[in-house]
């Protein structure tokens, strides 16, 4: 039996870091929102555990997330390793979309469909989180508040359908750098949007969009910051960057209008993606991660 699933990136509508932690980690509040530009994972039985990728640049094998997923997957399943894995990547990774994580989210669903272990989506979440924070997302949404280091997930009111203009600089930001170097003021602005967002009253949590981490990628690396600016001048609201970065995103009026302003940014040398917000979870019967981005609803 062979399998494909697509698995979507992720953009933050709102990120909030409150304080280090004593394990190492970050308390975060961040409002996520899953959109339909997706790597496609192509899953086939086989012997042991073989990562192979396309696409834009990846690593293969045993240092792909998707491998550590696998690996766990099946030790946490006591099953015998025998699967194949071929990943086209469409999400750059280092730009804050959650790609890797999301390959990871879609691994364990995939291999437990498979294999036919019967994993419950909290039990698969669980395993996840031992992968990375941003794991369990994919197995919730398409809009959804995490919180902790990013591992409990709380569902929320599905995000109005929105075309999102996404601008990759062309160079990854490194998420433990950016953290390391985050100045902790111990403000929080998350408590009103959290409240806004459960009620599903989006444009008031728009109006307060914000990302903590953007000043010390700024300060860093000031094209990420110049990509905001002119999507602001061009219309976006908002405008941000998503997670650590390196990526922008600006939310446009149109499909339209951010394809025009795509094609300008395509002609200056950016990697440039116009997607689109999804309304049903990605991993869900009918949602983008079994149907695809261009036979599923979205």
């Amino acid at each position: 039996m062979d399998l494909t699933l697509w698995a979507p990136a992720k953009v933050n509508l709102f990120l909030e870091v409150l304080r280090k932690r004593a394990d190492g980690y970050h308390e975060v509040q961040t409002l996520l929102q899953h959109v339909d530009l997706c790597d496609e994972i192509r899953f086939a039985e086989g012997a042991g555990i073989v990562v192979e990728t396309g696409g834009l640049a990846c690593p293969g094998g045993e240092e792909n997330l998707a491998h550590r997923a696998a690996a766990l997957f099946f030790k946490a399943t006591d099953t015998h390793p025998g699967v194949r894995i071929e990943i086209t990547k469409r999400i750059p990774l280092g730009a804050g979309l959650g790609g890797g994580s999301s390959d990871a989210a879609a691994t364990l669903w995939g291999l437990n469909r498979l294999f036919g272990t019967g994993l419950t989506s909290q039990a698969l979440q669980e395993l996840g989180a031992h992968l990375g924070s941003d794991v369990p997302l994919f197995f919730e949404g398409p809009t959804a508040w995490a919180s902790g280091r990013g591992e409990q997930i709380r569902p929320l009111p599905a995000f109005p359908h929105s075309w999102l203009l996404i601008v990759f600089p062309g160079f990854p930001v490194s998420t433990a750098w950016a953290y390391t170097n985050l100045e902790l003021t111990g403000e929080d602005k998350s408590i009103r949007v959290r409240t806004e967002a459960e009620k599903g009253n989006y444009e008031r949590v728009l109006a307060s969009s914000w990302n903590r981490l953007e000043d010390v990628v700024f300060r860093r690396y000031p094209v990420v910051k110049q990509l905001k600016v002119s999507l602001e001048a061009w219309g976006a609201r908002p405008a941000l960057m998503t997670g650590s970065g390196s990526a922008v995103f600006g939310r446009m009026h149109a499909r339209e209008e951010a394809e025009r302003w795509a094609a300008r940014l395509r002609e200056e040398g950016y990697t440039v993606f116009v997607v689109q917000t999804l309304s049903h979870p990605p991993l869900a019967p009918g949602g983008i991660g079994e149907m695809g981005p261009e036979r599923s609803s979205c």
